[in-house]
């Protein structure tokens, strides 16, 4: 508050050293340069007027910032936004380095607004601004560096989790073709939180159950299968 009071006091004597200029009260110092004192500490991030000359009132010269305390603002669609928590872990990624930054979320902003995606839909998305959770350890991010945010929603520990490329529709319910004995065994399951790549197992499957992937509308419960590897294939070794 007091810093606040302080900037204020600092821009009013700006105002009234405007106006004495433009009344021509000034005199000789109206053509002398004017000190403009910055309302904080930081660094210039930008210089917005480089040359000198006329300037209207009130209009910015430069933007000044403090690259130590940096806040991160994520887009995320409405509806998964609705899942996102206050001080919910996240990792930052794709800012230029190997390894990601450990950061926490502060805010989910209230209010959605849109943005055309890169197909041409209308999507609704939410701004989520985001902490680093040590600055002092992180690598020297700066004002509108682009990256990419992922947040923890939910955490499960010792999960079984399947590849939804394994799911199948069985009626109203889920199921998943399970190998057993060199046949496939058609095994609902209960399935619980995911994304596009995983969906976590609530009932039906044990660890080290092997399922089939893309299972096709000619697999049927008891077909009799022969399990394959993901890859480039096995080779034999001598």
């Amino acid at each position: 508050a007091l810093r606040a009071a302080r900037a204020s006091v600092v821009a009013r004597r700006a105002d009234l050293q405007r106006a004495r200029v433009s009344a021509g009260r000034g005199g000789a110092r109206a053509q002398s340069a004017t000190p403009v004192r910055s309302p904080s500490a930081g660094r210039v991030l930008r210089i917005l007027q480089e040359s000198q000359g006329v300037v209207a009132v009130g209009a910015p010269l430069l933007e000044m910032g403090d690259p130590s305390d940096l806040e991160v603002v994520a887009e995320f669609l409405t509806q998964d936004a609705t899942l996102i928590q206050a001080g919910a872990s996240a990792t930052l990624e794709g800012w230029g380095g190997d390894q990601p930054i450990a950061a926490r979320v502060t805010r989910v902003e209230p209010y959605a607004h849109t943005k055309i995606s890169a197909l041409g839909v209308e999507e609704q998305r939410v701004n989520v601004i985001l902490r680093l959770a040590d600055p002092t350890t992180a690598p020297a991010l700066g004002h509108g560096f682009r990256l990419d945010a992922r947040i923890i929603v939910n955490e499960l520990p010792e999960a079984v989790r399947v590849p939804t490329d394994a799911l199948v529709r069985n009626g109203a319910d889920w199921a998943v073709f399970r190998i057993e004995r060199g046949r496939a065994r058609l095994t609902p399951v209960r399935v619980g939180v995911g994304d596009d790549h995983y969906r976590v197992i609530l009932d039906g499957l044990s660890v080290g159950d092997r399922v089939i992937l893309f299972p096709g509308d000619s697999l049927s419960d008891g077909d009799q299968v022969r399990a394959g590897t993901q890859g480039t294939g096995a080779r034999a070794r001598p």
